[in-house]
């Protein structure tokens, strides 16, 4: 990690003759973390429950006794390869792609109140990288509500870890999943409202009842 940008700051990643060669979109395993944004997206634009994704487009894994969704890779030999990626290369959900596969080639550096962008070196091997600006490059309509959802997000998830780290029974562990899941993930979002203001409103009732 050489050094770290702002989302108003040039970085080199714009692969130069990309053309769809999906080497980014294959064997990521459960990699594809899916925030609540992410679902969000997935669930209006399919015209599909969360639900009815799970076990189509969405698996659940656990990171440190936290259940958290991410996007499915098939069962296609040799490798496997994300649900949504097409025959031509292309990814089938472009336009409201998951925060990470928009990241890409970039990563973030949490520094324990927010986090800065860094690029993650050998991530794409297309030759010819050149400088584009990273709001840009991520696509999102509203920078700085999305990086302060993103934190929240982040930082909120460390601390649920944090806490179930130190609970013993099995069954209030589980009980905390499924408030998780349901607070964040089941329970649509009102696609006439501002998404991060009912985020914030979840996350603070969540922040009361879950840490």
């Amino acid at each position: 990690m050489d050094r770290l940008y702002t989302a108003q700051e040039m970085a080199k990643i714009a692969g130069a003759g990309c053309e769809g060669c999906g080497a980014c979109c294959r064997d990521m395993g459960e990699s594809v973390r899916l925030d609540p944004l992410d679902v969000h997206e997935l669930t209006l634009h399919l015209s599909r429950s969360f639900a009815d994704l799970v076990d189509f487009a969405i698996g659940l894994h656990a990171e440190d006794g936290v259940i958290l969704p991410h996007l499915l890779m098939t069962s296609a030999e040799p490798v496997p390869q994300c649900v949504f990626l097409q025959d031509d290369g292309r990814c089938g959900i472009h336009d409201f792609r998951p925060g990470l596969c928009r990241l890409f080639p970039l990563g973030r550096n949490y520094d324990g109140a927010s986090f800065q962008y860094f690029v993650v070196e050998g991530a794409c091997s297309l030759p010819g990288r050149t400088k584009v600006r990273i709001d840009k490059w991520l696509g999102v309509s509203e920078i700085k509500p999305y990086e302060k959802f993103i934190s929240d997000w982040h930082y909120f998830v460390k601390a649920l870890k944090e806490k179930v780290s130190h609970v013993s029974d099995p069954e209030k562990v589980r009980a905390l999943n499924l408030q998780l899941l349901e607070t964040f993930y089941v329970t649509p979002y009102d696609p006439m409202r501002s998404f991060y203001n009912q985020f914030g409103m979840r996350l603070l009732r969540a922040r009361r009842t879950m840490l």
